[in-house]
């Protein structure tokens, strides 16, 4: 490969490279960094993240790889002294605006947990039925149902029924 094109620069997200198009990312993060209290949990990651693409992070257990992926939809902040610096980007969009509605933004941008992870502040029945509250309306004999369905399901009805 010829010196010149190893040295170049990379194209900029949007800019067209010959034939090529060079896709704006889905998520962009810059500089970020998480805490909790005064405990600095993440340091200074930026990262692209394209659209329909897949991701590793890998490391060993405790290393922040679940606090970092929390970061990205604000559910750390629901641990007590959650907070970041750095900046977020979701469509263009900083997650961490004001006008931001973090219920909002954690149906765009979803989890799924290594451990079973319930809202701690809600029952069984509500933790079951937080996924079927997201989106159109059902009744609540629908929820009641549906609840009643999983948990018989997971052998858990007759625990935790009342």
């Amino acid at each position: 490969m010829p010196q010149d094109t190893m040295t170049s620069a990379m194209p900029a997200p949007g800019e067209t490279v010959g034939e090529a198009f060079v896709e704006t990312p889905k998520m962009r993060l810059r500089d970020v960094e998480v805490f909790y209290g005064e405990n600095q949990a993440i340091h200074r990651v930026s990262l692209d993240i394209a659209a329909n693409q897949i991701i590793a992070l890998l490391g060993p257990s405790g290393c922040g790889k679940s606090t970092f992926l929390r970061s990205l939809n604000r559910m750390h902040e629901l641990s007590p002294g959650g907070w970041i610096t750095g900046r977020v980007l979701l469509d263009g969009q900083d997650v961490y605006a004001p006008a931001v509605n973090p219920m909002q933004l954690r149906r765009r941008v979803g989890m799924v947990f290594q451990k079973p992870t319930p809202f701690p502040t809600m029952s069984i029945f509500d933790n079951v039925a937080a996924g079927l509250r997201v989106g159109h309306k059902r009744s609540r004999a629908e929820v009641a149902e549906t609840v009643e369905r999983a948990l018989h399901g997971a052998a858990l009805w007759d625990e935790v029924k009342d």
